[in-house]
């Protein structure tokens, strides 16, 4: 998988290893091609838990494919923003994830079991946070009503391996990310029956409007986000992007959209977005375009906009990654002259000092903001990285536990828990963790020699016993082995 992110991301693991990684490097570790035995036919309905695991079993191997961003504090908005919308859903049988793709086209899907997934291409194109809620609150519905699942159903694709080729064939659209995960024509056909029924996609605008409601949205912007669509099929020579190739119809459901709106003219949001926006619009731009084309663009629109401090700050990121250390330095000084206190430039500048190691100037500042900022996972994550590498493991894990607790998907923390409890004798935890960075990281008999020490480790009372095993068995059922 190419990993994606800011120059801070290549320096997140430390650079001592710990006995516990030592002691897995020495097993002969053989891994047999995957054979998901609980997908092997499908008889008689999809349960819930066979939706969990079929969107784990995608986005194991999606992500072998796809460049799956990790940036901190992209990652941190994003799922921000998709929980915010899930909050407005009452009680789900799934938790639910949000994934960003480095690939320019525009597109998103969600697969079942609660896996959302929107490439830049789209997040581009979009203005306003409301647009990219009216993106999120669509693809939510899709797993809320079950769409995928009820489609599955019906198609009863025989094997594991041809609902994965058929899911990519449905959502990536037969391209370079999809043929990797495609099986042939077996895929290709069974997509066939797979793509979303009108019905359906007039269901998920339905409650999607309703989430966007919910959540202080102005639906307006669902609307705008799919006119963008559209207008996008002439501007690309009368291609038809790949969201709207897996979302068909887009014309009827705008009609469709405006007299849903036109019952509610009186009690609409006026719009609830987040000012953060345009500084995670500026992330992704920096870290997915040419830092030099980026740094023209910020620096021109910088002259059109004096006042503004998100350019300066976009400045700073372009420099930061040409490698103009104390010319970024300035850059996010400038900016903070235009937007004293605030805490996403100064979070930024604190990053750019750890990433230089210059902890004397990051801590002091990540102190601040994480007592103004309890609840940014960003923010304690920098913190606890700091007493790491100052073997203050008491401070760091508290903070690391916070930050996993926060946002499921930032998985760059569980090496950095996995390392901690293993120094601490906690090995339980210590393989617990490291499991899971396996998983993340592709190794699947590692993944199952850390699964296996935990279950030897955890008393069965723990909470995360059950996830164990069940990680365990899920592992055992792909053929992947362990000998020693």
């Amino acid at each position: 998988m190419k990993t994606l992110s800011r120059p801070a991301i290549n320096k997140l693991l430390p650079s001592r290893l710990v006995t516990i990684i030592g002691l897995a490097a020495v097993l002969l570790l053989i891994p047999l091609k995957p054979c998901w035995g609980f997908l092997d036919m499908f008889t008689g309905s999809l349960t819930l838990e066979k939706e969990r695991q079929i969107g784990e079993e995608f986005f194991l191997e999606l992500q072998q494919v796809a460049p799956i961003i990790e940036d901190p504090f992209i990652t941190s908005y994003f799922n921000r923003l998709g929980q915010k919308l899930v909050a407005q859903l009452g009680p789900q049988p799934f938790k639910y994830r949000f994934f960003i793709i480095d690939d320019p086209s525009m597109n998103a899907f969600a697969v079942p079991g609660g896996y959302v997934f929107v490439t830049t291409g789209m997040i581009r194109q979009t203005e306003r946070e409301g647009e990219l809620a009216g993106v999120l609150a669509h693809e939510i519905s899709h797993v809320y009503a079950r769409h995928m699942a009820k489609q599955l159903e019906k198609a009863k694709i025989a094997n594991a391996a041809s609902l994965v080729g058929a899911l990519a064939a449905v959502f990536l659209g037969g391209g370079a990310l999809a043929q990797p995960l495609m099986v042939g024509s077996m895929a290709a056909g069974a997509s066939a029956m797979l793509k979303y029924s009108r019905e359906f996609e007039r269901e998920a605008d339905s409650l999607g409007f309703k989430w966007m409601m919910k959540a202080g949205y102005n639906p307006r912007d669902m609307i705008s986000i799919f006119q963008k669509m559209g207008r996008q099929r002439w501007f690309e020579g009368g291609e038809i992007p790949i969201y709207l190739s897996t979302h068909p119809d887009v014309n009827s459901r705008i009609v469709d959209l405006s007299h849903q709106m036109s019952h509610y003219q009186n009690s609409l949001p006026v719009g609830n977005n987040s000012p953060d926006y345009q500084y995670f619009s500026i992330s992704v731009e920096a870290l997915c375009g040419n830092p030099h084309q980026f740094f023209r663009r910020m620096t021109q629109d910088g002259a059109r906009e004096p006042q503004n401090a998100a350019f300066p700050y976009g400045r700073a990121l372009a420099l930061s990654r040409l490698e103009r250390s104390d010319d970024a330095i300035a850059a996010f000084k400038e900016a903070l002259k235009l937007s004293p206190g605030n805490y996403l430039i100064q979070r930024d500048l604190a990053i750019h000092y750890f990433n230089r190691n210059r902890y004397l100037e990051a801590q002091p500042l990540l102190n601040e903001l994480s007592q103004r900022h309890p609840q940014d996972d960003v923010i304690l994550y920098y913190l606890g990285r700091i007493y790491q590498e100052r073997r203050q493991t008491d401070q760091a894990l508290p903070l690391f536990e916070k930050v996993h607790q926060l946002n499921p998907t930032f998985s760059a923390v569980y090496y950095n828990l996995g390392t901690l409890y293993g120094e601490k004798g906690q090995l339980g935890l210590a393989h617990y963790y490291l499991g899971f960075h396996s998983l993340k990281v592709k190794a699947l008999p590692t993944a199952l020699f850390h699964f296996h020490k935990s279950l030897q480790n955890l008393p069965p009372q723990d909470p995360r016993y059950a996830e164990v095993k069940r990680q365990v068995a899920r592992l055992e059922k792909m053929r992947v082995r362990v000998q020693n």
